[in-house]
């Protein structure tokens, strides 16, 4: 491995050290803030963090993916929750520009793929409450932009509210192919969220989700740790920031850190 691509690594992993440092702490800190019931519990739906809490919303997201080298890709994702009891409709749809490193080439761009899924928040009591879920992911991005694999992904997610302001939740999900060309390796992926949240009355919200992935077609283990910082704006506006970090070093260089800023509206 280059001196570029290990200093590349030991950089990002210190930031996923500092961006923990930077939860605890303020976690720490939040627990003193005077908390509004009402306004915590408006914060956490309207936010999206939390897959047991349904409402209607639409967003734009910008992921920008950082790999070692000068390669890299830009996401702009355009999304829609639409809420009806407790059932939730989502669609999602994206842009992809792609540099692939060769000097003089510049970015080539092109959409991606659609997904849309449906998901029923079945029990909510007192503490405890369920969700299940399934997404479907449909190929309509050039080889290049879009994954070539119509897929679906069912999940179920628990989550347990610690105080209006803390919950914790678990969500694992399977990915697998429905279709695909004869030349591609199957699709068999189990991913496990597992995160923490702390919601304030004044409109921040902080997460901290570690994600083992388990590919069984490739026999490959990865852990990402993914940060989550968020700001409430008012009238239903949400900032969110989320970085994505491969403890893995070969997924590390490959692939590389993802960096997501999303805004979201409730309606």
């Amino acid at each position: 491995m280059s001196a570029f691509k290990e200093d590349h690594y030991i950089i990002h992993i210190r930031l996923i050290s500092r961006f923990i440092i930077l939860f605890i702490l303020c976690f720490s800190s939040s627990l003193v803030i005077a908390q509004t019931e009402s306004d915590v519990d408006k914060i956490r739906t309207e936010s999206g963090v939390d897959p047991t809490r349904v409402a209607s919303r639409f967003g734009f997201t910008l992921l920008f993916q950082n790999p070692a080298g000068p390669a890299g890709q830009i996401t702009n994702r355009v999304s829609m929750n639409l809420g009806v009891n407790m059932w939730s409709l989502s669609a999602k749809y994206e842009v992809v520009s792609v540099s692939n490193g060769i000097p003089g080439e510049g970015f080539q761009s092109n959409f991606g793929d659609l997904k849309f899924g449906i998901l029923n928040a079945f029990y909510v009591e007192g503490s405890n409450a369920f969700a299940g879920s399934v997404e479907f992911s449909v190929p309509f991005g050039k080889p290049g932009f879009g994954s070539q694999y119509f897929s679906m992904t069912p999940s179920v997610t628990y989550s347990y509210t610690i105080d209006p302001s803390l919950f914790l939740a678990v969500q694992p999900q399977y990915t697998f192919n429905l279709l695909k060309d004869p030349s591609s390796p199957a699709l068999s992926v189990l991913t496990i969220r597992a995160f923490i949240a702390k919601f304030l009355s004044s409109g921040y919200f902080l997460v901290i989700e570690p994600r083992p992935i388990y590919d069984f077609t490739n026999d490959n283990f990865d852990l990402i740790i993914s940060p989550i910082f968020g700001k409430a704006l008012g009238a239903g506006f949400n900032i969110i920031l989320i970085a994505e970090f491969p403890t893995k070093k070969t997924t590390f260089d490959n692939k590389g850190p993802v960096f997501w800023c999303a805004f979201n509206k409730s309606i």
